[in-house]
């Protein structure tokens, strides 16, 4: 189950639980009351929802459940200036 927050921009914030295992998306507005309720969708299609719409325009409230960005390797590199005769 993932839970969302979606900022909208006339300073309201609506929020998305989404739950892949059972096929269901809810929105809720700022009153929290129930604006859109789709049932009976694939694992597919509520992965490709969070995946491409909720990542971009919402927040995941989740955080616990979400997985620390992995930085594998930092390397860091000064640039090498070439040396010029004109200036020595």
């Amino acid at each position: 189950m993932g839970i969302w927050a979606w900022i909208q921009p006339v300073d309201r914030i609506w929020k998305v639980v989404s739950d892949i295992e059972k096929g269901t998306l809810h929105v809720y507005n700022e009153k929290n009351e129930l604006i859109l309720d789709q049932k009976g969708m694939t694992k597919e299609e509520v992965s490709f929802i969070e995946d491409n719409f909720l990542q971009v325009v919402a927040t995941n409230l989740n955080a616990d459940k979400m997985s620390p960005p992995q930085i594998t390797e930092v390397k860091v590199e000064r640039p090498v200036r070439e040396f010029n005769y004109m200036y020595s």
